[in-house]
């Protein structure tokens, strides 16, 4: 991972689930992080739950925690398997 890769990373560490205090993205998907260079960060969250309701509101979460990072100046983000990914895909990158 490069240096922009991990400060958003780390940033994404500080979302926490309100019940258990666990890292909430890394309970729900595995998260990938990579830097496409020019300031361009690209979030794969891949569910582990394809049903889980929550994965859309730590999407929004995600990019919103990730543009205040130092240095982005564009978030994708990518949601995988869930039966909503595509609506999530969508919404979230236009």
């Amino acid at each position: 991972m490069t240096d922009l890769a991990d400060r958003v990373l780390n940033v994404l560490k500080k979302l926490r689930d309100p019940v258990s205090g666990a890292p909430a993205l890394f309970i729900d998907s595995v998260v990938d992080v990579q830097d496409l260079g020019d300031g361009v960060v690209r979030i794969t969250l891949m569910c582990k739950d394809p049903h889980s309701p929550n994965i859309i509101t730590y999407a929004e979460a995600a990019k919103t925690l990730a543009s205040r990072c130092e240095g982005v100046k564009k978030v994708v983000i990518e949601v995988r398997n869930h039966v909503l990914a595509d609506f999530v895909n969508l919404k979230l990158n236009l």
